[in-house]
């Protein structure tokens, strides 16, 4: 191994060691758990909105997402909350 590939080795574990402590430390995408059922609660009382309205197929669309829409239903709760 010359000089260059003993420096290129050193680089590549710094960055690895790097990588691993900020996967275990670093700063992380996450929400607190009230957030997440009333976010699921809004998502299931819109489904159960569109049962009683008898829109069924819209309902088995929106239960095959990942999300059940609620991008959409936080939008409109933002736009009638900040208006």
């Amino acid at each position: 191994m010359d000089g260059s590939e003993v420096v290129r080795f050193r680089r590549q574990q710094a960055l690895r060691e790097q990588a691993a402590f900020l996967g275990l430390y670093g700063p992380a995408a996450v929400a607190r758990h009230e957030s997440i059922i009333a976010r699921m609660d809004r998502g299931a009382e819109r489904l159960l909105q569109l049962l009683q309205e008898g829109k069924h197929e819209e309902v088995a669309i929106l239960m095959e997402t990942t999300s059940w829409a609620l991008e959409e239903i936080n939008e409109a709760c933002h736009t009638t909350t900040s208006s």
